[in-house]
């Protein structure tokens, strides 16, 4: 009697198959190394928004992160988390103080770009780990001008 394999077991093979070769292809990375536009444009992003500041985090691999860059290129703050080694962090606080020193942003990060929309003036930027995390608040100072993007970058031994 002849016996058939269902679909969904064939596509379990398969996905084992190329993941095992994805894995060994470039030093056990699996990451590509290059977005198409058409991966780009097909990322969905939605920002969020606290207090009236609007944001958006993510940035893991390759095609979410060209996306997000793409996007988010009218927000006035751009954030990137990483080793000092260059290892990309996620799970990170973002939070954001104002000149008065009031927080108005405490939001979680997913990946390790971090976009905010802040009207011109001077902040404080505390950055950490979330809980538990080995990655403490590191804050950086920052005066956001009208028409420009402002980096922080924070970097972790």
């Amino acid at each position: 009697m002849l016996r058939y394999l269902p679909v969904s077991v064939f596509l379990v093979f398969a996905l084992q198959s190329w993941a095992a070769v994805a894995q060994t292809s470039d030093e056990g990375a699996i990451e590509k190394p290059v977005a198409t536009q058409e991966e780009v444009d097909a990322v969905v992003l939605i920002p969020s928004l606290h207090n009236g500041i609007s944001y958006i985090g993510g940035g893991i691999g390759v095609v979410e992160r060209k996306a997000l860059e793409q996007w988010a290129k009218g927000y006035s703050l751009r954030i990137e988390m990483a080793t000092k080694s260059g290892s990309y962090l996620g799970d990170m606080r973002v939070r954001v103080f104002n000149a008065s020193g009031a927080l108005i942003l405490d939001a979680p990060s997913d990946g390790p770009l971090f976009f905010v929309m802040l009207p011109e003036g001077n902040y404080a930027i505390d950055v950490s780990g979330l809980p538990p995390s080995e990655y403490a608040g590191m804050k950086r100072e920052v005066k956001i001008v009208d028409g420009k993007q402002v980096r922080a970058f924070f970097a972790w031994p």
